[in-house]
């Protein structure tokens, strides 16, 4: 009895948390449609992940964990270049803590990580807590 008991509190768990993940791409996709460009990271996830590969030509995704002291490090840059690129390339953040099936996609080994997809294609990967001006000599290369 307490067995099965558990296993229905799991399914209902998993069953929010996928209703979540739905409402959240009805919301990015709305955000995106009603935007014409968009000035901040938007949080991505595995079930959210290509259709937002698909939202821009350029899309950068930040890789990384709340634990992650350089992922923190480098967090006020993407927010900076997101602003300054708004309408160009689409800055996005995916939690690897939260979403494992999009990091072992990539190979995320280790983070912060930057994903640059250009029409949906990997086009670069920057790892480690760079500085700005590396990052925008990596972009500029796609945009």
């Amino acid at each position: 009895m307490i067995l099965m008991s558990l296993v229905d509190h799991i399914f209902i768990l998993v069953n929010e948390m996928d209703e979540l993940e739905v409402i959240r791409a009805k919301k990015m996709e709305e955000m995106m449609r009603t935007s014409r460009s968009v000035s901040v990271p938007v949080k991505i996830s595995d079930m959210t992940f290509n259709e937002t590969l698909n939202k821009s030509k350029v899309v950068v995704v930040d890789c990384w964990a709340d634990w992650c002291s350089p992922c923190k490090m480098i967090a006020p840059i993407i927010d900076k270049l997101a602003e300054e690129y708004s309408g160009r390339v689409l800055f996005t953040k995916l939690n690897v803590d939260e979403n494992p099936k999009s990091a072992s996609k990539y190979g995320i080994m280790s983070i912060p990580t930057l994903l640059v997809f250009k029409s949906s294609k990997l086009v670069d990967t920057i790892v480690g807590a760079v500085p700005k001006h590396h990052i925008e000599t990596i972009m500029k290369k796609h945009v």
